[in-house]
């Protein structure tokens, strides 16, 4: 099925006899990419869309309305078919109408060895808010560096944080991101009487194994807030 943006680029071009060739000219494209986003074979990254917004766009109000339809297309399936179908009707108190909402990406950690730690606000990124989830307003967003923990998460996923939920005893067993002697990392926690590992969900051990934190340790340890939710860019 044709993605919403190409439907728009397409209607855009239709309508004032653009060219495939003058678009990828005026966005610094080439021309092959922005073929694909015609026909809907590829989503556009945020850096095309906002050079199509400085180039063809004159009002803020239609700039959103690009950003929303660009994050809509990228949004899974199974949450499109939550905002388009009728929902039954004992459903219905339950399913809100998700929102878009814009999250700071705060740089990168690592699902294997580490990464440096958090680095200032790179950028934002506009997405659709899962109905029925609550995005607290502190959230914020890492990128996902490596394949330790794949298949639940892979190299180069979003994922939103929640920086509320950072206490030991809570999220023992969860996803979350952390830092230890400067390095950032998301794993799994478990918490021992002596000791606490931050594990890998890769089933690969030898490549991936646990790092062990002793209790004499643990003051360099600290959690930056709990996976909530995962976006994979395709």
């Amino acid at each position: 099925m044709k993605t919403k943006f190409g439907i728009y680029l397409e209607t855009l071009m239709s309508k004032n006899s653009y060219t495939l060739e003058y678009i990828a000219k005026q966005t610094d494209s080439s021309l092959s990419v922005v073929g694909h986003y015609r026909k809907g074979i590829r989503i556009p990254k945020d850096d095309f869309v906002e050079r199509f917004i400085q180039k063809f766009i004159k009002t803020e109000k239609e700039a959103d309305k690009i950003r929303y339809i660009v994050a809509y297309d990228r949004t899974p399936d199974l949450i499109k078919k939550k905002l388009n179908e009728k929902i039954l009707r004992d459903e219905i108190q339950e399913i809100k109408t998700a929102e878009i909402i814009s999250l700071p990406i705060m740089g990168k950690a690592a699902a294997g060895l580490g990464h440096i730690n958090f680095e200032d606000n790179i950028k934002m990124e506009i997405l659709t808010s899962i109905p029925t989830a609550k995005v607290p307003k502190e959230a914020f967003m890492i990128e996902v560096t490596g394949n330790s923990m794949f298949p639940t998460l892979s190299d180069g996923d979003l994922v939103i944080i929640d920086p509320n939920q950072n206490q030991m005893r809570s999220i023992d067993g969860k996803v979350c991101v952390f830092s230890y002697h400067d390095q950032t990392y998301i794993k799994r926690i478990r918490i021992n009487k002596n000791e606490i590992r931050l594990v890998s969900d890769n089933i690969d051990k030898k490549k991936y194994s646990d790092i062990v934190i002793a209790a004499e340790e643990l003051e360099y340890l600290e959690c930056h807030g709990l996976v909530i939710e995962s976006r994979r860019k395709h």
